[in-house]
């Protein structure tokens, strides 16, 4: 007898905000889910919301700032500041 185990990533929501190294908030900046099509953009607050699942990478990018990339943890909760 084979059995089998197939065991399907689980996508939550990742939520957070992105600033500047004042700490201001950045409307507009790019999110991106690395080598998928999936994203979004900062609101005015510099807030975000995005799907993506543990070890997946997440890019973000601004125009004049340096783009940054974190990997999806355990945490649904992902603040970052962009150089």
């Amino acid at each position: 007898m084979l059995v089998a185990q197939i065991t399907f990533a689980q996508q939550k929501t990742i939520s957070g905000t992105v600033s500047d190294e004042s700490g201001i908030p950045l409307a507009g900046v790019n999110i991106l889910v690395k080598g998928t099509t999936t994203g979004t953009q900062t609101d005015f607050d510099g807030r975000y919301s995005i799907n993506a699942k543990a070890g997946d990478v997440l890019s973000f990018t601004f125009v004049g700032l340096k783009t940054k990339e974190v990997t999806v943890g355990t945490s649904n909760t992902i603040n970052t500041t962009l150089a």
